[in-house]
């Protein structure tokens, strides 16, 4: 996750249904536009949508919610009524926050999206596919509240306003609950969000950390059945999980401090070159048995690398490749410092002057001119001997 490689993909561009995943993007959407202490009064905008077939916590028209509630009510119970009133309060109303919610996919390159309301409920025009969704909830999962809540099992909510009771609310995610099924649970499991409706089948996006390898899956449209074995969107995606975890690894590329390439450089007192280095490590999860000698490098250097040059400057870049697949690209950085040499400095920028065409053209013309002058003068000066010669001449013979 951390790098956002691809390691498995089946019909990740197919269009697809998100239902409630759809608010991993409502979510991230509220934490970056509202305030966790914000108290949000529910309106009828918001509930009065929200029928029996929803998945909903029981807001009410009226009650006085923090956004931080309804964010665990939406993320965490999955509740439709609290993604409303999010919407209600983060944009006006629910067209204005269905449009937000269309230029925040768009602005993270989910270009094959489109939503229609906050929740994810069936709609024909709701529509996403698992490589979108996977990298809205790649971003969602930079911020740290965001992954404070979908990792949570258990969420409680006090009276308040209208409600009497304490609301428990309990993770639909069964990897991360024990509370509705037991067997389902898994340990590494760090998130995110479940989904369901009749036309988009079972949905999961899910996260998972073991020894500091972060994997993120996104499984749509499966057939859950009520058994263990066949609860195929929790299932499929704990096998896809160990699979990495038992053949993968990270493998170190590059090191700070590894010299990758040197280089001539233009104006550089005593002829000195620069070495560079990439400007950080770079490691890349890849299986087990992968012989790093077959990672090929390409570098691109800027196309003057000229004195004077500090250590640390960046000049130019590097890509590791393997198979033809890009695994990483990093900047390349100066070693060592380049002092420039005044003296062939001072003459390039002689020579510059001299060549400019506003300085060249007219120096050449007023060269011109003093040659054409020179000319004149010496056939002048050859005419007038020539015709003192010719008036002595005569004088001789008389």
């Amino acid at each position: 996750m951390n790098t956002g490689k691809v390691l498995y993909s089946k019909n990740e561009k197919a269009k697809m249904y998100p239902a409630s995943t759809t608010k991993i993007l409502t979510g991230i959407i509220a934490l970056e536009k509202g305030t966790l202490s914000d108290v949000v009064v529910a309106t009828q905008e918001a509930i009065e949508p929200i029928t029996l077939e929803h998945s909903q916590m029981g807001v009410r028209v009226g009650e006085e919610l923090t956004l931080e509630q309804l964010l665990y009510g939406m993320l965490v119970y999955s509740a439709n009524d609290a993604a409303n009133v999010i919407a209600v309060h983060i944009a006006g109303s629910l067209d204005a926050f269905a449009q937000m919610m269309n230029d925040k996919a768009k602005e993270l390159g989910a270009a094959d999206s489109h939503f229609v309301n906050a929740h994810g409920f069936h709609d024909a025009d709701h529509y996403t596919t698992a490589s979108d969704l996977a990298a809205i909830a790649r971003y969602a999962m930079k911020n740290e509240k965001f992954r404070e809540i979908v990792s949570t099992k258990t969420y409680r909510i006090p009276p308040t306003n209208k409600y009497d009771e304490e609301r428990v609310l309990s993770n639909t995610n069964h990897l991360i609950s024990r509370y509705r099924v037991t067997s389902l649970y898994y340990e590494y499991a760090t998130g995110i969000k479940t989904g369901h409706t009749d036309e988009s089948g079972d949905c999961l996006v899910a996260s998972a950390t073991k020894d500091d390898i972060n994997l993120l899956s996104v499984l749509l449209k499966c057939e859950n059945e009520n058994t263990r074995d066949k609860a195929y969107s929790f299932t499929d995606t704990v096998a896809l999980f160990e699979h990495v975890f038992d053949n993968y690894k990270y493998h170190e590329i590059a090191s700070v401090g590894d010299v990758v390439a040197d280089s001539k450089v233009y104006e550089a007192k005593d002829g000195i070159r620069v070495t560079l280095t990439p400007e950080q490590s770079i490691e890349t999860l890849l299986p087990n048995d992968t012989d790093i000698e077959t990672i090929s490098a390409e570098t691109t250097l800027n196309n003057q690398i000229a004195a004077p040059i500090r250590k640390g400057d960046v000049l130019g870049s590097i890509q590791y490749t393997l198979d033809g697949d890009v695994l990483a690209t990093a900047n390349l950085i100066a070693v060592n410092d380049v002092e420039r040499d005044a003296v062939i400095h001072a003459i390039h920028i002689v020579l510059n002057i001299l060549l400019n065409p506003f300085v060249l053209i007219p120096l050449i013309g007023i060269i011109l001119l003093l040659i054409y002058v020179n000319v004149n003068r010496r056939k002048r000066r050859r005419s007038r001997r020539s015709k003192l010669s010719y008036t002595n001449s005569r004088r001789r013979r008389r």
